[in-house]
């Protein structure tokens, strides 16, 4: 009897042994010399680096580890056709790794070129079936992008082909995705644009408002939305407001900001909603640009010309936790604080306000009246969660003394 136990037990843990070995064969990457050697290979076999971020802390990335690297299928072809790498992006030699390729958040999986470029993402925990799908998207895009700038070096590629090119080499070679965006863009006819995947095409690749795409999409909105819906128009012109903002803003350029105010927000925003829409472009931009002085006639003007007086202590208030949230200036905190004190004169009692002033003056140092208003905004507290409120305030006001 004791003979078979034993022999069971030794069964049962070599089964168990050969069992965790049954995992994609990673590669741990703890240094620079491995990190080049991988990529080496890499170019040599003309294969993609799948690569594993992980931190010790972090569930999901031992979920990922115990669940889906197992899984016989995900094995077979990862090791057919990857190099698999994992690196904890919260050591040494992963956080310069973990800033390089933007990782903010744990498991994050890439699929990397020889040239160490993202050539696919994949952000937290997925199931094996789906890790297998984008396994295989990344295998036929990195198969079939040879050929396709072959054919389009040729000059012989297909408009289908040359959108799809675009799609691969938007992660791989983002420079080289606009030229080949912008030329397939200025061959388009009329009724190129009646093709949804034209309009994605534009609106990620030739989106300046000055372009006679834009014009010809902005002008024949009707037909627009005949071909492919209200929403995907909004969607148009929500990534034409949205890349055009930024640029105006990084530049500093309040021609282009008045064109998407006048221009693009009226083209999909609803009339009754237009105020607010042009309002909190123009606040974002003077607010970003720090130009304070027009950041702070903007909120004045559109709250005294658009907004009934009963309206304005809400909007003082979604204004001032903007303002805490966004924008740590002493010139904008002092702003708040007089425009919360505005608001007390239209509604004395109202526990928010109180809550902000206290807050807002603990930032600007008056320490003593900070607690003044906080004591006010307790008396004032209907709930167990706005006296929590308060209290946390408080404690946010020691901590800066």
């Amino acid at each position: 009897m004791k003979v078979h136990l034993t022999l069971l037990g030794i069964f049962l843990f070599g089964w168990a042994g050969a069992h965790e070995l049954e995992s994609i064969d990673f590669r741990e990457v703890k240094s620079l010399a491995e990190w080049d050697a991988i990529f080496e290979e890499a170019k040599t076999n003309n294969k993609l680096v799948f690569a594993d971020a992980y931190t010790d802390w972090c569930g999901y990335c031992k979920k990922l580890d115990k669940e889906v690297f197992t899984n016989p299928e995900v094995i077979s072809y990862f090791e057919q056709h990857f190099i698999n790498i994992k690196f904890n992006a919260e050591t040494e030699f992963g956080y310069p790794l973990a800033d390089k390729y933007g990782i903010d958040g744990y498991p994050t999986m890439l699929f990397l070129t020889g040239e160490r470029n993202v050539f696919y993402r994949i952000g937290g925990f997925v199931e094996a079936p789906v890790l297998m799908a984008h396994g295989k998207e990344a295998t036929e895009n990195w198969t079939l992008l040879p050929d396709l700038l072959l054919k389009y070096d040729a000059g012989i590629i297909e408009k289908e082909e040359q959108r799809q090119l675009i799609g691969i080499l938007s992660a791989t070679d983002p420079l080289k995705a606009q030229e080949v965006a912008k030329e397939l863009a200025d061959s388009f006819t009329d009724e190129d644009y009646m093709e949804l995947e034209n309009l994605w095409l534009l609106a990620n690749f030739e989106n300046t408002i000055n372009s006679r795409h834009f014009n010809f999409i902005a002008n024949n909105k009707a037909k627009i939305i005949e071909a492919h819906g209200i929403s995907e128009f909004t969607d148009y012109m929500s990534a034409i407001y949205n890349q055009n903002l930024q640029l105006a803003i990084k530049y500093g350029d309040r021609e282009l900001l008045e064109k998407i105010v006048s221009v693009v927000i009226p083209l999909f925003i609803d009339q009754a909603e237009l105020p607010a829409a042009q309002f909190v472009t123009r606040s974002v931009f003077f607010a970003e640009r720090e130009e304070y002085d027009s950041y702070k006639l903007e909120v004045n003007s559109y709250m005294n010309n658009h907004l009934a007086t009963d309206q304005q202590p809400d909007f003082v208030i979604s204004t001032v936790v903007e303002i805490i949230e966004s924008f740590g200036s002493q010139e904008l905190y002092a702003f708040s604080k007089q425009l919360l004190s505005e608001s007390l004169k239209i509604e004395a009692n109202r526990f928010e306000t109180h809550a902000l002033l206290g807050y807002i003056n603990g930032l600007l140092g008056n320490f003593d009246s900070a607690n003044q208003w906080l004591e006010k905004a307790k008396s004032l507290a209907k709930t167990d969660e706005q006296e929590g409120f308060v209290e946390n305030l408080k404690e946010a006001v020691r901590m800066m003394q």
